[in-house]
């Protein structure tokens, strides 16, 4: 090895100091500098293969007629209305499997259903490319997609420099994950995570399973859990009544169902924390962690015992993130990162929507084209990884992207919503 002075003498040999310096200088940047892992989870809203959309678009323009003696609509020829035409919702009289194929009312404009076309299904489905392209993320965590092939349609150039997982079965609404080929081959095989799906309800009753994923990252095992939560239990703030809308202890139907989720949740958590540098759970939670994470400390998470405490039936936890992220064992313990609009007038209301519910005029002000522009601007998607971390979560504008327009003389193909959600980037050094 050489000592100190016979390095110095080797610097200042002319014949030698052009590229050592530099070469010193290269080795230690090198040393210093972290990677940086880019991320982003995004819900594309009922998002389809090009082959399902078809199936979809052949099955809603067929024609209903409603069966006099159950009351259902159902698939007639001679029906007098077509999908596009019928009132659709979550229990709406009609013979229809929405776990297979999405519903006729996906695409609406002031709440009237505008029927798409194969050329502005095509056209949406390039627009999610250029938007995921200008983010450029290393890791991709998808909600609401068919599946696989559905994913590799809107990745840039054809999903070429990515790696795609995602699941079979579960309904049409489906997680999968994307990541550079540059990170390598999947370091544990993408898997759907059943638990969280509440296997012992019944099948009609059952929400989404969880999607898991690991990958190393300059050596590191980084273990992600992609969510897409029960809907319905959004905001601690919704009602004073305990069991009124958001009440995650309450009696409210997609409380109690949300509620049934922690445990499973948790116990991903504490499990897969064992072994692993990192974990990361992203996604759609449904959930207002930020105004969770804001609660007053002295608050309860449970009527009685700890959130620490084994889970005990009939005890209801009044706070999902406190009640998951208990840091026991420590290892398992989650940052959440911040959510930040980096633009014009979203700035201040992003911020105010972590600790009070907005109004529908300030909701409107965040879903217009010149702010954010999605229809669910904040309060559902977040980004949380163990340990400490500096960064922020930043929601992705859609602008005009995110907006639907029905069909007219001048444009016989209407302009479809890329999704109702906003993409959420967050960026880590590792």
């Amino acid at each position: 090895m050489l000592r100190s002075v016979e390095l110095v003498n080797l610097v200042q040999n002319r014949s030698l100091k052009y590229w050592v310096v530099p070469l010193l200088a290269l080795l230690l940047s090198s040393a210093l500098q972290a990677r940086e892992l880019s991320v982003m989870t995004w819900n594309l809203g009922w998002h389809m293969d090009n082959a399902l959309f078809r199936q979809w678009l052949d099955a809603c323009s067929g024609r209903f007629a409603r069966d006099r003696n159950d009351g259902l609509w159902k698939p007639s020829p001679s029906g007098p209305a077509t999908g596009w035409e019928l009132r659709w919702g979550r229990d709406a009289p009609i013979q229809w499997d929405i776990a297979r194929i999405p519903p006729c009312d996906v695409y609406q404009e002031n709440h009237r259903i505008v029927p798409p076309t194969t050329a502005a299904y095509a056209k949406r489905r390039q627009q999610i490319a250029e938007v995921i392209q200008r983010q450029a993320p290393d890791v991709i965590a998808f909600q609401e997609v068919s599946g696989k092939a559905a994913v590799l349609e809107i990745l840039p150039d054809g999903g070429q420099d990515y790696q795609v997982c995602s699941f079979e079965g579960y309904g049409v609404q489906r997680l999968a994950f994307a990541w550079r080929r540059t990170l390598g081959e999947a370091a544990e095989a993408c898997s759907a995570y059943a638990p969280l799906s509440l296997p012992a309800r019944p099948p009609e009753d059952r929400p989404r399973p969880g999607l898991a994923l690991g990958l190393r990252v300059d050596g590191q095992l980084l273990r992600l859990l992609n969510l897409h939560l029960k809907s319905g239990c959004v905001s601690p703030l919704e009602s004073s009544d305990p069991n009124g809308r958001g009440q995650l202890a309450g009696n409210h139907s997609p409380c109690l169902v949300l509620q049934e989720q922690l445990q499973p949740l948790e116990a991903w958590l504490e499990q897969q924390s064992q072994g692993a540098n990192r974990l990361m759970v992203l996604g759609d939670f449904n959930r207002n962690l930020a105004q969770e994470a804001a609660r007053p400390p002295s608050e309860a998470v449970r009527p009685v015992r700890n959130p620490t405490d084994p889970y005990q039936p009939g005890i209801r936890s009044g706070n999902l993130w406190r009640e998951i992220n208990d840091g026991q064992p420590p290892t398992s313990k989650l940052t959440l990162l911040p959510i930040r609009c980096l633009e014009g007038p979203s700035a201040p209301l992003c911020e105010a929507a972590k600790t009070r519910l907005l109004t529908e005029d300030e909701t409107n002000v965040l879903r217009n084209p010149a702010a954010l522009g999605c229809r669910n601007p904040v309060g559902l998607d977040g980004i949380a990884v163990s340990g400490t971390t500096n960064a922020i979560a930043e929601k992705v504008a859609l602008g005009r992207f995110g907006r639907t327009r029905a069909a007219d003389r001048a444009h016989p193909d209407p302009l479809l919503a890329v999704s109702d959600h906003c993409p959420l980037v967050g960026r880590f050094a590792f």
